[in-house]
């Protein structure tokens, strides 16, 4: 049962509390998982408990009242770390009833886990706030830095190659703000998707955008955060590694930008079939308001090159297949005179990730660079088979868990890195 006054265990990697209303369920929690993803706007947090269901029922859980997270990490010691607290909002439960039956007061209560699903509150109030005004003589960056203001969030828009053209007018329509600020998906039905980005395109870049657990709103030219220096390094370590190497991987460890694995890497390529299907060479047909037609031609390997996620220190080579190779006529854009800033923006982010690589880490994790997706992180693989995977990714989404292990709680993550190229 949860307790009426706070419970909270130092143990030795990790403080975790959770209460809802009045109640701490602390004890009664066995694991939390934190989703954070460029394909999505703010964070998704599950967490199991071990109750009875009909506590639950008592208890009114079913998501009338916030939860209160709290995660604060020891450092493997008592002196504590990097700290996060979130209000989160319920969304759904797996609650399974048993069979009606007269309980004796005396009885031991049947305990099962419950696993609710949960968003971080401020964030979804945030992106799915409606927004609706008009701007004249703007930048992208006043008026999303007015529109967030509005719905009460931070900004963080990067200034790296971001489209700073002054744009005669913009009628925002009554859509979600996450709509208007997000980037563009081309397999998206939805006009009003990517509102900005389609019409404008926020960067001359690959863009991302997600609203951290802090209210926090980033913009982030993923084309750029690739050509600067990494917020942390994946060291893939193998067996009979140098254990002077290994230690120092280890020292390094616990400070929060050094993460390291011993498992496998799990990569795919798709680069054939993204070119099938968006053509290597394109032919936007626009109309600017002083002419009746113009086009703008591009290169998608040269896209490629310049405003997607390639890195390129030592191979810039794609593998595509010649066969796939073809031209191809893109007419249901007005575009924005003859700026490509939009085209750069939407094609850049297209093919992005036509080199996804994914691996799980542990140990004491400071999570709070696991979690800031859109970041920059290199993969320095030790063993010779993964060293052509050598270089530097987004962090496109992790997945981080933590389950309780006895009075102490373990913590393991899955990362999924994106990058243009397979090999370095």
């Amino acid at each position: 049962m949860p307790e009426k006054t706070p419970y909270l265990v130092p143990n030795k990697l990790y403080n975790i509390q959770v209460k809802i209303k009045d109640l701490d369920y602390t004890n009664d929690t066995v694991e939390v998982i934190i989703t954070s993803s460029l394909s999505t706007a703010y964070q998704v947090i599950d967490i199991t408990f071990l109750l009875d269901p009909s506590d639950a029922i008592i208890e009114d859980i079913f998501g009338g009242e916030p939860i209160h997270l709290n995660i604060t990490l020891l450092r493997e010691s008592d002196y504590p770390g990097p700290r996060i607290d979130v209000e989160l909002l319920y969304l759904t439960s797996n609650l399974q009833l048993t069979a009606n039956k007269v309980l004796d007061k005396n009885q031991v209560k049947e305990r099962t886990n419950v696993t609710i699903t949960t968003v971080a509150r401020k964030p979804y109030v945030t992106m799915s706030t409606l927004v609706n005004d008009v701007f004249v003589g703007n930048t992208l960056n006043q008026i999303v830095s007015s529109l967030t203001t509005k719905v009460g969030a931070s900004l963080d828009f990067d200034s790296y190659n971001r489209n700073n053209n002054v744009v005669d007018q913009v009628c925002i329509p009554p859509t979600t703000f996450y709509k208007v600020i997000k980037e563009y998906s081309r397999s998206s039905g939805d006009i009003f998707d990517g509102y900005l980005d389609q019409r404008f395109g926020l960067f001359s870049g690959t863009p991302g955008v997600f609203c951290q657990y802090d209210n926090k709103v980033y913009i982030k030219n993923l084309t750029g955060k690739l050509n600067r220096d990494q917020a942390f390094t994946v060291y893939q370590l193998a067996s009979g590694e140098d254990n002077k190497l290994v230690q120092k991987v280890f020292d390094e460890s616990m400070g929060g930008k050094t993460f390291y694995t011993y498992d496998a890497l799990n990569t795919d390529y798709s680069g054939n079939s993204v070119f099938a299907d968006l053509a290597s060479d394109i032919n936007h047909i626009i109309k600017p308001k002083n002419t009746l037609t113009s086009t703008i031609t591009q290169n998608l390997e040269s896209v490629a090159q310049e405003y997607s996620l390639l890195y390129s220190s030592k191979n810039k080579n794609l593998f595509i297949d010649p066969s796939v190779k073809r031209k191809k006529y893109y007419n249901g854009d007005t575009g924005y005179e003859t700026d490509s800033t939009l085209f750069n923006s939407r094609f850049g982010r297209s093919i992005s990730d036509l080199s996804t690589l994914s691996l799980n880490i542990e140990r004491n994790l400071p999570i709070l660079n696991l979690i800031d997706v859109g970041e920059c992180i290199k993969l320095k693989p030790m063993a010779i088979e993964y060293i052509d995977f050598e270089g530097k990714y987004i962090l496109w989404s992790s997945i981080v868990r933590f389950a309780k292990s006895g009075p102490s709680w373990e913590s393991t993550a899955t990362i999924n890195l994106s990058r243009t190229n397979k090999k370095n």
